[in-house]
C-alpha cells in the first residue's frame, strides 16, 4: 500500500535496577531488552507548541514530568489535548470570562464573575487601584501597595529573581553581639568552626553573620527565597545521646526591628545536613521581642535597610562539635536578571518626583529624607544650588559642596572667590581678581558682587583702594594693575595731608600735598610760618608771630623765634621790651619816658603811665604834688631778754593754749607733716597790714581794710600801696578797680585792650571788666581763624572739624587732626553716630569702621546681614528680618516695584457704615457730596450705636502683602457739640485678617478737632499697631494679618453729640511692578523670599504652580516639604497628578489639564482608548492597539491594563474577539492585524457548507463534498447541488461512466484526424458492458444494501481501533503511575547518593589539605615554606585526583584518624604561620600609613620653622625698637610723675579757690543789687538835703558865724596835735613789734624751707625708683601704660592750667569786687550818718530866729571841727600809705636790726609786750569813743533791712502778676524773674507768633557768659545753652515728652 511515511516521536521509559555498590543508590537507564523501551510523545497538534516532549526524568521538572508536552496558552494535560483551567472550547480553548486568579467562582467559565476583595473588572482580571500582584493563592487576590506611605499606585515588578550567593566575608557573632570571631575558609565548599575553640569567647549560642552582600536595601528580595544549608559532626558515637539546643535559626535586623524565622529552633542532628528554604514574606517571620507576627509595613522597613543577617551556627552543647555552613543564597530581583521566575511580589510604585526605589524607600540624588523618616517620610530637594548632590537628613545642610562654594546650602563662594552661587552652574564662583588673578597682584583675600553685578574687593590691603584694589590709596604709589606691580608708601615722612585726595602722585610717589605746617619736596621740613622737627618729633607748630610786632609771619623753622620790630621782644614778638609800652593808636611799642627823679623805675603800665615816687604825679611822673610833706617817726629799739621769750611762748593763751601772737598749728600742709610737738609758733602777722599780732587757730591774722593774705602781707585786689595801716583803694572803677599794687596806677584786666579796657585782645573772648578776657584756644588745624566768637567763645571750624575749639573731627570724619572722611552708609549706620540732616555718620579712628545697626554688616555698613533685607534709614534695625511665613530665612528686597494707589472707583460714591464688631451694616444716612462721603448722625441712631466705622470696599480686601511699607491715607471732618465723647477712646482704624481671618489689629490716633479737616497718613508697618487687647504687634504678626485682609474699618463717629462726619481722599499704597517716575516712587521694604519648592509670592504666601494648599485638619495625600508658621495658613503640597499635570485647583487639589492621555481627579488612570500603569512617565499611557493603532484597524474604543505592560481590549465589536480584538469571532472571517483588514460575517451556503465556522482568516467555509467556492455556493463537477442537498455523481456507476467519458474525450481530442482511423468496436463493446453493469448497480434495489455494507465494514474497523486505543491508554496510565513512584524513589536515593559523595569528597579534600600542610611543616627548615602556595596547590590537586581514582571505602577509618590529625596539624599551622602572616601584613599597612602621615607632618613642621624664623627676625627688630622706646618712656615716666604731682596740687588749690570764688560772687551780686537799691532810695533824700542846706545857708548869713568858725578851727587844731602825738607813739610800738616778729619769722622760714627741700628730695628719689621699677616690669606693657599716663597727664595739666587761670582771674575779680563793696558800704554809712545828723539838727531848730541862729552857730562850729578832724586823719592816712614804699626800701636795715635783736631777744620781746599792752588800752579807749557811731550804724542797718524787706515784698507781688505782652515790631522785653537757689527753677512761657524765625526767650548772666535761650527756626523750637562746658543746642519735639535731638556740641550730659 502506497502513502505518506509515518513519523513517530518516542520517549524513554524509565526503569530502575540495583547498583553494584552496597548503597541504595540506583542509576536511571534504558533497558534495551524491554519490548517497548521508547513510546511516542503523542503531543496534540492543536495544543502543543511542538511534537517533542520531555524525553526523560533528567530534564523533568515538577510541572513538566517526563513524557509531558509543552502546551500553548490555554491548553493543558500531559499531551496538551485539553483546555487548561480557565479556558474552554477545545480545540480553540478560548479564555473563560472570569479570571481564575481574581475571581472566587468555582467554575471560571460560569458568569457572572465574583471578584475577590482587592480585584476589580468585569472579568475580575485586574487589581484595584492601590493594589498589585494578582495571585490565585491570595484570598484577597491582590496585595496592598505600601510605597512607604508616599504613593498609592503600584504594580507588580517585571524583574526576575537571581540568586546572590557567597561564603566570603562571613564571621561568627555571639548571640548578644558582643564578640566577633573571624572565620577563614580553608577550602571552597563550606565554612567550619570547632565549638571548643569559640565557646569561651562567644558563648554556647552563636551565629554565622552575613557579609555586606546581603545587607543594605533588600526591598527587591521581597517574595524571594532565602536558602541555606548547615550541618555539624561530633565525636559522640551515639547520636541520640547528643543534647540539642533550641535557638532561632535565622535572625534579620534592620530599620530598628529584629525579626526571626517563624520555625523557631528546628533541631539538626549530626551528619545530617539541613537545608532551609525561607520565603522572604511577613508570613514567615516573627518580631523577636514580642514573638508576634510582623506586619507587611514593618517587614518592608526591615528590608529597606538590613543591618544584620545571622544564621544559627551552634545546635548542641557537644564540645567536640564542628559546625559547618555549606551554602547561603538569597533571591533578589534585578532588571537585568535572566531568571525564569518573575518577581511579581515586588511592588513597583509610582513615586512622586524626588523619590526612588521600588517602594519609594530612597530619595534620588539631590534630595534628602527629612529626619531620616522612612515611612511617610519626605524627600525634600537639597537646596544646594547644583553644587552638591547630598545633604544632611536632619539639618538639610549640604555635604561636600563643590565648585568653590560653601555654606549650609552651598550658596556662598569660598573666600577668594566671587559670584552668585545660587545660579546653579559650575562657573558660579570665579577667583577674585583684585585686580589680577595672580598671586603677586591679588591684594584682597575676599571679594563679592556689588548691587550692579560688578566685582568688589572688600578687604584691600593697606595702601590699596578702588573697587578691585586696582589703585593705590592716598599716601601710596605704584601700578598694582600690572603683573608684579604693587603699592608702596610715598616717601613723605608720614607728613602727607591724607584728608585731601591726591596728596602724593599715585604713580611716581611724588609728594604733592603735605599736611598743614609741613613742606618741602618730601615733606621733610616745616612750612613757612611754622617751626619744629618735621622728621622725628613731627611737631611743626604755627609761628604765631604777632601781626603788629613782627616784621613778617615767618619765623625760624628750628627755634620758632620771630623777627621783631624795634622795641618789640618775645619769641612771638608779642611783648614790648622793658621800659616800653604798646600804643594802640600808633600800633607800636613806644618808650615809657619816665622821669628819673619822679618815677620809681623806667617801667610803665600798659597805658604808658609811670610808677611815681611819693610826691610826684603825672603820666611820666614829672610833676610834683602840691602840699606833700612826708612825716616819719622812729623810736630806739629796745632789747628783750631771751628768757622772757621762752616764758612768753611756753605759757598758756587763748589760741590753742598759746600766748597772744602765737598759735599751735596742726599737722598739715603748713608743717609738711612734721609734728610740732604741741609747741606754739608765732602768728607772724605783718605789722603794717594786720590790726593786731593775734591770729586764729589756723594762723590767719586780722587784716586791715584792703589787705589780704594769711599774714596780712599784701594788698587785696582793688588796693595798692601796702604800708603801715593797710592799703589804699584804687580809684579805677572804669577798669574794674584793677590797679598796680605798688603805684595804684589803673591797669587793664588780663587780655583786654582799649582806652577804657573795654575790648578783648585778639584771639580772646568773654570781656569782663573785672576778670578780663579768656583765650580762644582755637585749633590751628581745625579752625578757620584763631579769633572766636566774642560772646560765646566758640571757634569757627572747618568743614571736617567741630567742637567749641575745633579740636574734634566733625561727624563723618575720623583721625584728628587729619579728619579723613568716613564712608559710612547712612541707612546702615547706627543713628546715634549719624547726623541725619547732613547724611553723614561717624566711624572709628584708624580703621574707619562704621558702627552698624543690629541687622547690618560690612566695613561701611553697606549691606544687610544674612536672613535680612531692605536697608533703610527709617528702620531702627537697618534691615528687616526675613519673615517669609517661616518657610525660609533667605530673602532680599524686591526690585522693580513702585508704589501705586488703591482708591475708590468712580462708581463707589458711598461707603457702608458698620458697628465696631462688623455685625450690623447700613447705608442709611450716607450721602455723597463731591469729594466727600457724609454720614448724618440723626439718621443712624436707630440703626447703629456708637462707635461706628466706615467699611472699605472689596479692593481693600484679600492678600495685602505688597501693602507693607505703604501708607493708608484719608481725610476726616466732623461737627459735634464737644470734641471728647464716648468714641474718642475707640481705635481710629481696625483691620481684621490672617490665615484664619481671626486676627484683629487696631491703630489709635489722638482726638480730632471739631470743624477741622484732618489728614492722616498711617504707616502700614508693625510700629504703633496694637492687638485689640493692647499688646504690641511684631512684624510676624503684622504680616500674618496682611496674608488675607478680611476688612478695614475707619472710625466715623467722633466727639460727643456728633451731627455729621465726613471722609475723603481715601487711598492705600501697594507695590506693583513698574518703573519709578516723578509720580510713582520706588517701593521699598517688600521682601522677596527664596521660597522652598511649592511656594511662591514675595513672602511665599502663595502656592506655586503644581501645588495646592493643604488646610489644617485635612488628610494629606502627599507630604509637604515645609510648613508655614502662621496658624491656619496651611502648607503647600505637590499636586498629586501622577506626573501628568503641572497644575491643580489650589483649594480642591483636583488636577487640571491632564496630559499624556490620562484622566481622573489625580490623572491616575489612562484615558479611554489608552492603557498602562500610571507611574509618572510621559509614555505611561499607550494607545490601545485593538489590534493596531491606526483608526482603520482599531476596533475597540476602550481597553484595560493587565499586568505591568499588557492590556486587554474591552469593547471589541461584534465579529471580533481575542485579547486585542486581533481575530475574528466564530462565524466571522478576516485579518484585523493587517492594515485595512477587518472581520466579515461568514456567508456559507446553506446547502453547500458544513455546519461550523468558516476559516477565521480567509473566510473559506467548510464545504460539503461536491461544493466549492469560498462560501461553498458552487457545485463541483460530477455533483448535483440544491436545497435538497448534494448528490455525487462520482460513484461506481455514474462516476465510472463519466470518467470513461472524460477519458474518451481526451482520447478523441488527442486523435489526429488527418488520416483514416479504424472503427473502435472493441472499446465500444466494453463501454456497453460497463454501462449495463452500472445500471444494475445503480438501480434502487441495490443502493441501500450497498451503503449498509460499507457502513458495517467501517464500524467494525472503528470498534477494533477503539479497543486497541483503550488497551493502550490503560497500559500507559499504569506505566505512568509506576514511573512516578519510581522517579520519586530514584530522586531521593540520588540526593542521598549525591550528599554522600559530597561528604566523601569534602573529607578527602580535608585530608588532602591537612596532609599537604603536614608535608609543608615537615619540609620547613627556617620557618618559611620551601614551595610557593601555587606549587603546593597544584600538588594537592594532583593528590586529590589520584585519591578519587582509588577505592576509599575500606580506608574510611584510617581516613578519619588522618582527618583528626590533619585538623590538629591545621590548627598548629594556622597559629604558626597564618595568623602571624596576616598580622605582619596589617602591621605593614599600618606602618606605611603612619610613615606617610609622618612625612606630611614633617613638611608642615618645616613650613612652620621657616615662618618662625621670619617671625623671629621681625621680633628682633621690634625688640630693638622697644628698647629705644623703653629708654624714652623711662624719661617720660619720670616727667609725667612730676607733672602729675604738680597737677594734683594745682587741682586741689583750684577747687578750693573756685568754691571761694563762687561764694564771693554770689555775695557780691547780692550786695551790688542792694547798693543799687540804696542809691535809688537816697536820691530823694539828696534833693531834700539840698533844700535844707540852702535854707540853712540863708539863715547863716549873720555876722556871728565868723567867731564860731574861728573857735572851731582852734579846737580842731588841738585835736590834730593830740592825734599826731598818739600816732607817733603807735608807730614806734608797731615798728618794734614788727622787727621782732620778722626776725623770728625769717628764722622759721629758713628752717621750714630746708626741711621742705629735704622732703622733696626724698620724694623725688622714691618717685624715680617707682618709675624705674615700673619700666623694668616685664608683665606691664610699659609703652602703652606710659602713653596712656602721658596722655592723661597732659589732659590733667591742661585742665589744671585752665583752672589756675580761672582761679587767678576770679581771685583778682573777687578781690576787686570785695573792695568795691566795702568801699560802697563805708560811703553809705558815712553818708547816712551825715544825713541823719543833719536831719536831726534841722528838725530841732525852733521857730524863733535868735534861737535858730545860736543853735546854727553851735552846729556849724561842731561840723567845722569835725571836718577839720576828718581831714587831718585822712592826711595822716595818706602819709602812712605813701610811707609803705620807704618801708620796703629800709628792709635791709630792718633785717640788720633784727639780727642785732636776736642776740638779746628777751629784752626786745619784753619791750614789745609792754608796747602791745599800751596799744590795746589805747584801742579800747578809742572803741569807747566809737560806741555812739556804732549805735547809729546799727540803727541804719535795721532801717536798711526793713527797706529791703519791703522791696522784696513788692517784687513778689509784681512777679505774681501775669502780664501778656505783644509786639508789633522788632523789640525785646527784659524781666528779672524770681530765681531761687536750688536744683531747678521753672519758667513757664506762652508765646503765640506767626513769624517762623525769631527769638523767644533769653536768660543771661551779668558776670559770666552762661546763658539759656529759646528760639524758633522755620517754625521749630530750638533750645540753646552754655552752662560752662560749651555751646549746645537741641530741637524740642511737640509731644508731651520732649525728645532732644542734640546737634554739634553736646554741652550737657
Amino acid at each position: 500500500m502506497l502513502g505518506n511515511p509515518l513519523t513517530i516521536k518516542l520517549w524513554k521509559r524509565p526503569t530502575f535496577f540495583p547498583s553494584l555498590d552496597r548503597g541504595d543508590s540506583t542509576q536511571l537507564r534504558v533497558n534495551a531488552e524491554e519490548e517497548d523501551p521508547c513510546i511516542p510523545c503523542s503531543c496534540d497538534s492543536h495544543g502543543s507548541i511542538s511534537q517533542s516532549c520531555v524525553p526523560d526524568s533528567s530534564q523533568a521538572t515538577p510541572l513538566q514530568p517526563a513524557g509531558s508536552c509543552r502546551c500553548k496558552e490555554g491548553f493543558g494535560g500531559l499531551q496538551c489535548d485539553r483546555c487548561a483551567v480557565g479556558y474552554m472550547g477545545y480545540p480553540s480553548c478560548q479564555r473563560c470570562n472570569c479570571s481564575v486568579e481574581g475571581s472566587s467562582n468555582a467554575d471560571p467559565c460560569v458568569t457572572p464573575c465574583v471578584c475577590k476583595e482587592n480585584v476589580e473588572g468585569g472579568n475580575c482580571d485586574r487589581c484595584k487601584l492601590g493594589f498589585f500582584n494578582l495571585q490565585g493563592h491570595n484570598p484577597r487576590g491582590c496585595d496592598k501597595c505600601s510605597c512607604m506611605g508616599i504613593s498609592s499606585q503600584c504594580s507588580s515588578s517585571t524583574w526576575s529573581y537571581h540568586n546572590e550567593t557567597t561564603l566570603t566575608g562571613w564571621h561568627l557573632l555571639g548571640e548578644a553581639g558582643g564578640r566577633v570571631w573571624s572565620v577563614h575558609r580553608q577550602t571552597p565548599p563550606y565554612l567550619s568552626v570547632r565549638h571548643s575553640d569559640v565557646v569561651n569567647d562567644l558563648g554556647s549560642a552563636y551565629y554565622w553573620n552575613a557579609p555586606e552582600l546581603y545587607l543594605g536595601n533588600k526591598m527587591s528580595a521581597y517574595g524571594g527565597s532565602l536558602v541555606y544549608t548547615v550541618s555539624y559532626t561530633t565525636d559522640q558515637p551515639e547520636p541520640m545521646a547528643i543534647r540539642v539546643t533550641s535557638q532561632p535559626d535565622l535572625i534579620i535586623e534592620g530599620g530598628g526591628i529584629k525579626i526571626i524565622d517563624r520555625r523557631f529552633g528546628q533541631p539538626v542532628y549530626p551528619s545530617s545536613p539541613s537545608t532551609n528554604h525561607i520565603p522572604l514574606s511577613p508570613a514567615n517571620f516573627l518580631v523577636a521581642e514580642s514573638a508576634q507576627p510582623i506586619g507587611r509595613r514593618d517587614f518592608l522597613s526591615v528590608l529597606a535597610n538590613v543591618t544584620r543577617v545571622m544564621v544559627r551556627a551552634s545546635y548542641s552543647t557537644e564540645t567536640s562539635a564542628v559546625y559547618r555552613l555549606h551554602s547561603f543564597s538569597m533571591e533578589v530581583a534585578n532588571p537585568s536578571a535572566g531568571g525564569e521566575r518573575r518577581a511579581a511580589a515586588v511592588e513597583s510604585c509610582s513615586c512622586p518626583p524626588g523619590y526612588a526605589g521600588t517602594s519609594c524607600e530612597t530619595c534620588v540624588p539631590g534630595f534628602r529624607r527629612v529626619n531620616g523618616n522612612l515611612y511617610s517620610g519626605v524627600c525634600e530637594a537639597c537646596r544646594c544650588h547644583g553644587h552638591s548632590t547630598q545633604c544632611h537628613e536632619v539639618t538639610g545642610h549640604c555635604l561636600d559642596c563643590s565648585h568653590r562654594t560653601y555654606g549650609p546650602h552651598c550658596d556662598t563662594c569660598l573666600p577668594g572667590y566671587y559670584g552668585n552661587a545660587t545660579r546653579g552652574s559650575p562657573a558660579d564662583c570665579q577667583p577674585c581678581a583684585c585686580p589680577l588673578n595672580l598671586p603677586s597682584n591679588n591684594f584682597s583675600p575676599t571679594c563679592h558682587l556689588g548691587r550692579e553685578g560688578d566685582l568688589l574687593c572688600d578687604q584691600c590691603q593697606p595702601g590699596y583702594t578702588g573697587p578691585r584694589c586696582d589703585r593705590c590709596s592716598n599716601g601710596f604709589f605704584g601700578r598694582p594693575s600690572e603683573p608684579g606691580g604693587s603699592c608702596q608708601p610715598c616717601d613723605c615722612h608720614d607728613n602727607l595731608d591724607l584728608s585731601i585726595p591726591g596728596s602724593c602722585d599715585p604713580i611716581t610717589g611724588q609728594c604733592l600735598l603735605c599736611r598743614q605746617g609741613y613742606g618741602g619736596s618730601s615733606c621733610d621740613s616745616c612750612a613757612d610760618g611754622y617751626h619744629g622737627d618735621a622728621i622725628t618729633a613731627k611737631n611743626c607748630q604755627p609761628c604765631q608771630c604777632h601781626t603788629n610786632g613782627s616784621v613778617s609771619e615767618v619765623c625760624n623753622k628750628e627755634t620758632g623765634r620771630c623777627e621783631c620790630k624795634e622795641n618789640v621782644a618775645g619769641r612771638q614778638c608779642d611783648e614790648c621790651i622793658p621800659n616800653c609800652w604798646w600804643d594802640a593808636e600808633l600800633q607800636d611799642c613806644v618808650p615809657c619816658g619816665c622821669s628819673p627823679p619822679g618815677s620809681m623805675s623806667q617801667r610803665c603800665d600798659v597805658e604808658g603811665r609811670c610808677i611815681c615816687r611819693p610826691g610826684f604825679v603825672g603820666r611820666h611822673c614829672d610833676l610834683r604834688r602840691q602840699g606833700y610833706e612826708r612825716r616819719e617817726t622812729r623810736r630806739p629799739v629796745e632789747r628783750v631778754p631771751l628768757t622772757a621769750v621762752h616764758q612768753r611762748w611756753g605759757g598758756s593763751s587763748r589760741t590753742g593754749g598759746c600766748p597772744r601772737g602765737a598759735y599751735r598749728p596742726s599737722t598739715g600742709p603748713q608743717t609738711h607733716g612734721i609734728s610740732t610737738g604741741g609747741v606754739c609758733v608765732p602768728c607772724h602777722c605783718n605789722s603794717f597790714g594786720s590790726k593786731s599780732f593775734d591770729c586764729d587757730e589756723a594762723g590767719q591774722c586780722r587784716c586791715q581794710p584792703g589787705v589780704s593774705g594769711p599774714k596780712c602781707d599784701r594788698c587785696s585786689r582793688g588796693f595798692f600801696n601796702f604800708q603801715e595801716g593797710g592799703c589804699t583803694p584804687c580809684q579805677c572803677s572804669h577798669v574794674g578797680n584793677n590797679c598796680d599794687t605798688n603805684t595804684g596806677q589803673c591797669i587793664c584786666p588780663p587780655n583786654t585792650i582799649g582806652e577804657r579796657c573795654d575790648h578783648c585782645a585778639p584771639n580772646h573772648w568773654g570781656h569782663d571788666i573785672t576778670t578780663g578776657c579768656k583765650a580762644c584756644g582755637c585749633s590751628v588745624v581745625g579752625a578757620v581763624k584763631q579769633q572766636c566768637n566774642m560772646n560765646t567763645g566758640c571757634c569757627m571750624c572747618r568743614d571736617a572739624f567741630r567742637g567749641e575749639k575745633c579740636i574734634e573731627c566733625q561727624i563723618g570724619y575720623r583721625d584728628f587732626p587729619q579728619c579723613t572722611q568716613c564712608e559710612c552708609d547712612v541707612a546702615g549706620s547706627d543713628s546715634e553716630t549719624c547726623d541725619l540732616e547732613r547724611a553723614v555718620c561717624a566711624c572709628a579712628d584708624r580703621t574707619g569702621k562704621c558702627s552698624c545697626k543690629a541687622n547690618v554688616e560690612g566695613h561701611n555698613c553697606e549691606r544687610c546681614k544674612s536672613d535680612t533685607f531692605g536697608l533703610s534709614v527709617r528702620n531702627p534695625l537697618g534691615c528687616s528680618n526675613c519673615y517669609c511665613y517661616g518657610l525660609t530665612s533667605s530673602c532680599s528686597e524686591a526690585q522693580g516695584l513702585i508704589r501705586m494707589w488703591l482708591a475708590l472707583r468712580p462708581e463707589q460714591t458711598v461707603l457702608p457704615l458698620v458697628d465696631k464688631a462688623n455685625t450690623v451694616e447700613t447705608r442709611r444716612g450716607v450721602t455723597f457730596q463731591h469729594p466727600e462721603i457724609i454720614a448724618h448722625t440723626d439718621m443712624l441712631t436707630s440703626t447703629l450705636s456708637e462707635p461706628y466705622y466706615w467699611k472699605l470696599p472689596e479692593q481693600f480686601r484679600g492678600s495685602m502683602i505688597t501693602a507693607y511699607g505703604g501708607q493708608l491715607k484719608y481725610a476726616v471732618y466732623f461737627e459735634a457739640r464737644e470734641e471728647t465723647g464716648p468714641s474718642s477712646y475707640e481705635p481710629q482704624v481696625i483691620i481684621k485678617g490672617g490665615p484664619n481671618r481671626n486676627i484683629l489689629m487696631t491703630r489709635h490716633i489722638p482726638g480730632l478737632q471739631i470743624g477741622t479737616l484732618t489728614r492722616h497718613q498711617i504707616d502700614m508697618t508693625e510700629h504703633e499697631w496694637k492687638y485689640a487687647d493692647g499688646r504690641s504687634m511684631t512684624r510676624e504678626d503684622f504680616m500674618d494679618v496682611l496674608f488675607y485682609v478680611e476688612y478695614i474699618l475707619i472710625k466715623a463717629s467722633h466727639g460727643n453729640l456728633m451731627r455729621h462726619s465726613r471722609i475723603s481722599e481715601l487711598s492705600l499704597t501697594v507695590a506693583e511692578e513698574g518703573r519709578p517716575s516723578k509720580e510713582t516712587l520706588k517701593a521699598h521694604q517688600i521682601e522677596k523670599c527664596d521660597c522652598p519648592i511649592g511656594y511662591s509670592g514675595f513672602s511665599c504666601e502663595e502656592c506655586a504652580a503644581g501645588f495646592y494648599r493643604l488646610r489644617s485638619g485635612s488628610t494629606a495625600s502627599a507630604p509637604a516639604s515645609r510648613v508655614p508658621t502662621a496658624a491656619g495658613m496651611g502648607s503647600c503640597v505637590q499636586c498629586q497628578c501622577s506626573g501628568h499635570s503641572s497644575t491643580c485647583d489650589p483649594e480642591t487639589s483636583i488636577c487640571q489639564k491632564c496630559q499624556d492621555n490620562t484622566e481622573g481627579d489625580r490623572c491616575e488612570r489612562c484615558a479611554a482608548g489608552f492603557y498602562g500603569v500610571v507611574r509618572g512617565f510621559h509614555d505611561d499611557c499607550k494607545p490601545c492597539a485593538c489590534p493596531l493603532t491606526n483608526p482603520e484597524n482599531n476596533f475597540s474604543p476602550m481597553c484595560v491594563t493587565e499586568g505591568y505592560d499588557d492590556y486587554r481590549c474591552t469593547a471589541c465589536p461584534e465579529g471580533y474577539e481575542g485579547k486585542y480584538c486581533e481575530r475574528c469571532s466564530t462565524g466571522y472571517h478576516g485579518n484585523p492585524r493587517m492594515p485595512g483588514g477587518h472581520c466579515e460575517e461568514c456567508k456559507c451556503s446553506v446547502w453547500g457548507a458544513q455546519p461550523g465556522p468558516c476559516d477565521p482568516v480567509t473566510g473559506q467555509c467548510q464545504c460539503r463534498v461536491g461544493a466549492s467556492g469560498t462560501s461553498c455556493d458552487q457545485c463541483m463537477d460530477r455533483h448535483v447541488c440544491g436545497d435538497a442537498g448534494i448528490i455525487s455523481c462520482d460513484d461506481e456507476c455514474s462516476g465510472l461512466l463519466i470518467s470513461d467519458m472524460d477519458r474518451l474525450y481526451r482520447i478523441i481530442t488527442e486523435v489526429t484526424l488527418t488520416s483514416p482511423l479504424p472503427p473502435p468496436y472493441k472499446v465500444l463493446y466494453r463501454f456497453e458492458n460497463m454501462t449495463e453493469e452500472l445500471k444494475h448497480m445503480l438501480s434502487p434495489q441495490k443502493a441501500p444494501e450497498r451503503l449498509l455494507q460499507l457502513a458495517d465494514s467501517n464500524m467494525g474497523s472503528l470498534v477494533v481501533e477503539m479497543d486497541q486505543l483503550h488497551s493502550r491508554a490503560t497500559k500507559v496510565s499504569a506505566d505512568g503511575e509506576q514511573v512516578e513512584d519510581d522517579a520519586d524513589r530514584i530522586h531521593k536515593r540520588a540526593e542521598d547518593l549525591e550528599q554522600f559523595i559530597r561528604d566523601t569528597l569534602l573529607g578527602a579534600g580535608d585530608l588532602q589539605s591537612k596532609a599537604a600542610e603536614l608535608n609543608q611543616t615537615l619540609s620547613r627548615n627556617d620557618g618559611t615554606p620551601e614551595k610557593s602556595l601555587e606549587e603546593m596547590k597544584e600538588e594537592i590537586q594532583a593528590m586529590l585526583d589520584e585519591m578519587r581514582k582509588r577505592q576509599l571505602g575500606g580506608e574510611k577509618n584510617i581516613a578519619d584518624e588522618e582527618m583528626e590529625l590533619a585538623e590538629e596539624l591545621y590548627q598548629r599551622v594556622k597559629r604558626l604561620f597564618g595568623d602571624p602572616h596576616q598580622a605582619t601584613e596589617d602591621l605593614k599597612a599600618e606602618i606605611k600609613e603612619k610613615l606617610s602621615d609622618h612625612e606630611g607632618k614633617l613638611q608642615e613642621a618645616q613650613d612652620l620653622l621657616h615662618s618662625a624664623q621670619g617671625k623671629t627676625r621681625e621680633a628682633g627688630s621690634v625688640s630693638d625698637q622697644n628698647k629705644a622706646n623703653l629708654t624714652s618712656l623711662e624719661r617720660m615716666s619720670s616727667a609725667v610723675n612730676e607733672v602729675k604731682q604738680k597737677a594734683q596740687e594745682v587741682l586741689g588749690d583750684g577747687e578750693r579757690f573756685l568754691d571761694e570764688a563762687n561764694q564771693l560772687s554770689e555775695n557780691i551780686n547780692k550786695e551790688i543789687e542792694d547798693l543799687e537799691e540804696m542809691g535809688r532810695e537816697l536820691d530823694p533824700l539828696h534833693v531834700e538835703l539840698d533844700d535844707k542846706v540852702n535854707h540853712l545857708t540863708t539863715g547863716l548869713k549873720g555876722g556871728g558865724l565868723a567867731n564860731h568858725v574861728h573857735d572851731a578851727e582852734e579846737h580842731a587844731k588841738q585835736l590834730n596835735e593830740s592825734a599826731a602825738i598818739l600816732d607817733s607813739i603807735l608807730a614806734e610800738a608797731k615798728n618794734l613789734s614788727f622787727n621782732a616778729t620778722a626776725a623770728f619769722k625769717a628764722y622759721s622760714n629758713i628752717k621750714a624751707n630746708v626741711d621742705a627741700a629735704e622732703r622733696d628730695a626724698k620724694a623725688a628719689k622714691q618717685s624715680a625708683s617707682e618709675a624705674l621699677a615700673l619700666a623694668l616690669d616685664p608683665e606691664v606693657p610699659v609703652k602703652e601704660a606710659a602713653q596712656r599716663a602721658l596722655q592723661k597727664s597732659h589732659t590733667l595739666l591742661n585742665e589744671a592750667k585752665q583752672l589756675q587761670n580761672d582761679v587767678k582771674v576770679n581771685e583778682d575779680g573777687v578781690s576787686g569786687l570785695q573792695g568795691r563793696v566795702k568801699a560802697a558800704r563805708d560811703m553809705a554809712k558815712d553818708l547816712l550818718k551825715a544825713v541823719n545828723g543833719t536831719m536831726a539838727m534841722l528838725n530841732s531848730i525852733p521857730n524863733d530866729t535868735a534861737v535858730k541862729l545860736a543853735a546854727t552857730k553851735a552846729v556849724a562850729a561842731d561840723a567845722n571841727a569835725t571836718a577839720i578832724d576828718v581831714l587831718e586823719r585822712l592826711g595822716d592816712l595818706n602819709l602812712q600809705l605813701h610811707g609803705l614804699q620807704s618801708n620796703y626800701s629800709d628792709l635791709e636795715d630792718t633785717v640788720k636790726a633784727a639780727n642785732d635783736m636776736i642776740q638779746d631777744p628777751d629784752k626786745s620781746i619784753h619791750a614789745a609786750g609792754a608796747k602791745v599792752k599800751d596799744l590795746e588800752d589805747e584801742a579800747d579807749r578809742l572803741l569807747e569813743k566809737l560806741q555812739p557811731i556804732k549805735k547809729l550804724q546799727d540803727n541804719l542797718r535795721r532801717n536798711i533791712s526793713q527797706i529791703k524787706e519791703l522791696i522784696n515784698q513788692a517784687r513778689k507781688q509784681a512777679n505774681s502778676i501775669k502780664v501778656s505782652v505783644s509786639s508789633g515790631g522788632d523789640c525785646l522785653r527784659s524781666y528779672r524773674p524770681d530765681i531761687r537757689k536750688g536744683r531747678y527753677n521753672t519758667i513757664i512761657l506762652h508765646v503765640k507768633t506767626t513769624t517762623p524765625d525769631n527769638l523767644l526767650f533769653y536768660m543771661g548772666s551779668a558776670k559770666y557768659v552762661d546763658f539759656l535761650a529759646l528760639e524758633m527756626r522755620k517754625g521749630k523750637v530750638y533750645f540753646l545753652w552754655d552752662v560752662g562746658s560749651g555751646c549746645g543746642e537741641g530741637r524740642i519735639s511737640p509731644s508731651h515728652h520732649p525728645r532732644w535731638e542734640l546737634a554739634q556740641n553736646r554741652g550737657v550730659s
